[in-house]
C-alpha cells in the first residue's frame, strides 16, 4: 500500500515572515530564516512580526521613528551650500510630514494612512538659520522646524482658494511646529524646566518676536554669547521677562504639550513682576515683560487685563525715564525731576539700545492696542516738558533686515530704512489719525493738526519700501515680508481715519490697497501675522458695510454693485477667521462683522 503524502499544515494567520507576506509568497515559518527567503537570497529581509500585542500609540510611534530616520538619511548629504539650497527649494510644495492632529491624537489616527503618507519621501524644509521670519534680528538661529503646505504660486495668494468653513487648524494649514522628542508625560511645574525645553521655547519665540514688537538684542538670551567678554557687563534677563517669553512661545507652538504650560508661565510672570517691583530689580525687563503679557492677553480677548498691563508698562517706562533717553551719557546713575525712579544708566551701547527698544515696544503696544480697543492711551502726548518724548528712534544696528543679495530694505529714493523705526512711526500716526477721526469738535486747532498729520502721513508713505509680495528667496513661511505688510496696512488705515472713516475716493483707494495685501497672503503666512491686523481689517470691513448701507454717493465716487462689496467682505471675514485660528481676537472681530452684516440684511 503506497504511503499517502500528507499536505503540509498551513500556517496560522500572521505567522508568515513579513517579506513573504509583502510579496504574497508561500512561507513555511521557519526561524530565524524561512525557506523561501533562503532560496530567493534575501535572508536579511526575513523578519517576523512580534506577536505581543502593541497599542495603537506604540505602533504609531514606531512608524514615526522610522520616518524620522528616513528624514535624517535625506538630510545627511545636504550639508554644502548647493545641496542645502536645492533641498529647501524643492520642499516648498511638499506637504507636512507630521500634522499636528496626528501628534495630538495618536490613538485616533488611521494606521493605514501612514503607509502611504504624503511627502514621506520628500526632503522637508527645515528652518536652519533664521532669526526672524521677516527680518533676521539677532545672532541666535531658530531651530524650529516647519514644513510648507503649498507654494504661494500654487495657492495664487488668494483667499478664494480655501474654504474657511469648519476645517480644523491642522487639516487646513498642515503647518505644525515639530519638536525633537517631546517627553511622553506632562512637565511637572514643581521641577525646573529642562534646558532643552527652554531652548526650544526661546527658539519658537524668536521666530515670532516681530508679532510682539520685541526688537531687543537677542544675543542676551544666548548662553554662549552672554558668556563672551562683550556681554559680561550685561545683567541676566529677569525671570519675569523669561516667563513672559516662554508664555508666548507656548502660545505660538500650537502643541498640546506646551499649551498646558501656559497657565504656569502666566502665573509665574505675574508673580515675578510683583517681586521685581518690590525690589526694584531690572525694571526695564519688567516693562518688556508687561508688554508681552499685554499682547498675549489682547490676542486672547482678555482686554481689561491686557490694558492694565499695558498701562502699567507705559507708566513705569515714564517713571524710569525711558521716554527721554539721552544716548550720549553712559555709566552714570540717572535721577532727577524727570525720572522719579532712579536706575543705573546703561553700561554699554548694547544695554542702551535695549532700553530704546523697550520704550518703543511699550509705545507701540500702548498706542496701537489702546486705539484698537477704543481705550485712552497711557503715555503722555508731549504737551508738558516731562512728558515729551525725546528717545531716538530705534537704531538700525538693533535688527537690520537681512535679505539675500541685498544689503537691506530701501525706500523709493534708494535710502536704507529700518523696520522697527517704521513700525514705531506707523503706530504714532495710527493713534493720531484715530484721535482726529474721533474728535467731537472741528475748530481751527483741529484743522491745523489735521493738516500737519496729513502732511506727516504723506512723508511717511514716501519713505516706505515697496511691498513686493511673494519673495522667491524665502524657502519657508512666511513667504512675504509680514512686518512690511503690517506697516503698509497701518498707513492705509491712517488714510481712512483722516477722512473720518467716511466713504470717499481716498478711503476707497486705501481699502482696496489693503485688500490687495490680503490677497497676496498664502495660507502659511497667517501664523506669522501681527494680531493687530485684525483690527485694521475690521476698519476696512466697516467702511465696506457703510458703502452698502449708503444708497447715495457723491458724483466723484463711482458706484459699486452690492455683490462686489459683499465679495470683499467675504474675503475679509475669511481672513479674520484664518487669523483667528492663531489669535482668538480675530475670530471675535469676524463674528462682530458677520453680525453687523446680518443686521443690515445681507450676507
Amino acid at each position: 500500500m503506497p504511503i499517502r503524502k500528507t499536505a503540509p499544515t498551513p500556517l496560522q494567520r500572521g505567522l508568515a515572515c513579513l517579506s513573504c507576506r509583502k510579496r504574497k509568497l508561500k512561507c513555511d515559518g521557519k526561524k530565524p530564516v524561512c525557506t523561501s527567503c533562503i532560496k530567493m537570497k534575501r535572508a536579511e529581509e526575513c523578519e517576523y512580526e512580534d506577536r505581543r500585542q502593541k497599542s495603537r500609540t506604540q505602533k504609531l510611534k514606531e512608524k514615526l521613528s522610522k520616518l524620522e530616520e528616513r528624514i535624517k538619511e535625506l538630510e545627511g548629504p545636504a550639508e554644502g551650500p548647493s545641496s542645502s539650497a536645492s533641498s529647501s527649494s524643492g520642499s516648498a510644495t511638499s506637504p507636512p510630514l507630521f500634522p499636528g492632529s496626528m501628534l495630538a491624537n495618536l490613538d485616533t489616527v488611521d494606521l493605514s494612512s501612514l503607509s502611504d503618507f504624503p511627502g514621506s519621501n520628500a526632503i522637508p524644509s527645515w528652518a536652519t538659520n533664521s532669526g526672524s521670519p521677516s527680518s533676521s534680528a539677532g545672532s541666535l538661529s531658530v531651530s524650529v522646524s516647519r514644513s510648507v503646505t503649498n507654494s504661494p504660486f500654487v495657492q495664487g495668494h488668494s483667499t478664494e482658494n480655501f474654504d474657511m468653513g469648519s476645517s480644523s487648524l491642522d487639516s487646513l494649514f498642515g503647518l505644525p511646529t515639530t519638536f525633537p522628542e517631546l517627553p511622553s508625560t506632562p512637565w511637572d511645574p514643581s521641577t525646573p524646566l529642562p534646558n532643552e525645553q527652554k531652548r526650544i521655547l526661546l527658539d519658537i519665540f524668536l521666530a515670532h518676536k516681530h508679532q510682539c514688537w520685541f526688537d531687543s538684542d537677542v544675543s542676551r538670551f544666548d548662553d554662549h554669547a552672554a558668556s563672551s567678554s562683550q556681554h559680561q557687563l550685561r545683567s541676566e534677563p529677569h525671570p519675569a521677562l523669561m516667563n513672559a517669553i516662554y508664555l508666548l512661545a507656548c502660545h505660538f507652538a500650537r502643541n498640546q504639550y506646551y499649551s498646558e504650560m501656559e497657565p504656569h508661565f502666566l502665573s509665574n510672570a505675574l508673580h515675578e513682576i510683583t517681586a521685581a517691583l518690590d525690589s526694584s530689580d531690572r525694571l526695564v525687563d519688567v516693562v518688556q515683560a508687561s508688554c508681552l503679557l499685554a499682547i498675549y492677553l489682547y490676542a486672547n480677548c482678555r482686554t481689561l487685563e491686557a490694558y492694565c498691563h499695558s498701562f502699567s508698562a507705559a507708566r513705569l517706562a515714564v517713571g524710569l525715564g525711558l521716554h527721554q533717553i539721552q544716548p550720549k551719557e553712559l555709566g552714570q546713575k540717572q535721577s532727577g525731576p524727570s525720572t522719579p525712579i532712579a536706575i543705573e544708566k546703561p553700561k554699554n551701547s548694547a544695554e542702551l539700545q535695549d532700553r530704546i527698544a523697550a520704550f518703543w515696544q511699550v509705545f507701540m503696544v500702548d498706542r496701537c492696542w489702546s486705539v484698537a480697543n477704543g481705550l485712552p492711551v497711557a503715555l503722555p502726548d508731549g504737551e508738558h516738558h516731562q512728558g515729551r518724548i525725546k528717545t531716538p528712534w530705534p537704531e538700525a544696528c538693533l535688527s537690520s533686515p537681512v535679505i539675500p543679495a541685498l544689503s537691506g530694505l530701501t525706500n523709493l529714493s534708494g535710502e536704507p530704512v529700518h523696520l522697527p523705526s517704521l513700525k514705531a512711526k506707523a503706530a504714532a500716526l495710527y493713534e493720531r489719525t484715530f484721535r482726529l477721526a474721533s474728535a467731537a469738535q472741528q475748530g481751527d486747532a483741529y484743522w491745523s493738526e489735521h493738516n500737519s498729520t496729513s502732511l506727516a502721513l504723506q512723508r511717511f508713505n514716501a519713505s516706505l519700501p515697496f511691498f513686493v509680495g511673494y519673495e522667491a528667496w524665502r524657502t519657508q513661511a512666511p513667504f512675504v515680508d509680514v512686518e512690511l505688510l503690517a506697516i503698509h496696512t497701518l498707513a492705509n488705515v491712517c488714510a481712512i481715519h483722516l477722512k473720518g472713516n467716511s466713504v470717499e475716493m481716498e478711503t476707497i483707494q486705501a481699502a482696496n490697497y489693503i485688500m490687495s495685501l490680503v490677497r497676496q497672503l498664502s495660507q502659511a503666512d497667517y501664523e506669522f501675522l501681527d494680531p493687530l491686523l485684525s483690527a485694521c481689517w475690521t476698519c476696512v470691513a466697516k467702511l465696506y458695510i457703510q458703502m452698502v448701507s449708503n444708497s447715495t454717493f457723491s458724483d466723484t465716487i463711482p458706484s459699486f454693485p452690492a455683490y462686489v462689496v459683499d465679495q470683499e467682505l467675504d474675503v475679509l471675514v475669511n481672513a479674520m477667521k484664518t487669523l483667528g485660528m492663531f489669535f482668538p481676537l480675530a475670530s471675535e472681530h469676524a463674528r462682530r462683522i458677520e453680525e453687523e452684516r446680518t443686521l443690515l440684511g445681507f450676507m
